[in-house]
């Protein structure tokens, strides 16, 4: 990557890597945090990229380890966008049935949703999990959609701005 000197440089920067992007592909993201890894998410992650090579859907999907939605309890944690599909203790034995299905045939894998335990009801969504439909995520909203070892991920995203413009400040002045 080219130096960035300015702000709009960097603006620049992240409008090429968006105009690269389709947001209606589907991106796999399996929460990376460290109870979802202590649960097994490495070896799930692992087993996504394999499968999705497999399959010679290298460039049509996108999988990447990203930080902790929160249901611990519950992870690994994987999220299916643009849909939102969310499955819960996922394992590398599920990557291909979740691949086949989700993937490929745009079904959900009822097993691996969550299920009410008082209702019985199915969520297919994160949004609809009752841990989550009160949570208003401010601080960390995006970091369920990022990859944190991509910068590309964070600048796309926007979570720039107001530190690169104190950043080029510094250094305008001396300080970087």
């Amino acid at each position: 990557m080219a130096q960035l000197n300015s702000p709009e440089e960097l603006e620049t920067f992240r409008q090429e890597l968006l105009s690269k992007r389709d947001p209606s592909a589907p991106c796999i993201s399996v929460c990376a945090g460290a109870g979802c890894v202590a649960s097994g998410a490495d070896a799930v992650i692992a087993a996504f990229k394999a499968e999705i090579e497999k399959e010679g859907l290298t460039a049509k999907v996108d999988t990447k380890g990203t930080g902790c939605p929160g249901f611990c309890e519950r992870g690994p944690v994987v999220v299916i966008y643009p849909e939102e599909i969310c499955y819960l203790q996922v394992t590398a034995e599920d990557v291909p049935e979740i691949v086949s299905q989700t993937i490929k045939a745009n079904k959900t894998v009822e097993r691996l949703l969550y299920q009410d335990p008082v209702t019985g009801e199915r969520a297919v969504r994160e949004s609809d999990i009752p841990f989550y439909k009160n949570q208003k995520r401010r601080l960390l909203c995006s970091n369920i959609k990022i990859d944190s070892k991509s910068i590309d991920d964070y600048l796309s995203i926007g979570g720039y701005s107001a530190l690169s413009k104190a950043l080029f400040q510094l250094t305008d002045v001396g300080f970087l």
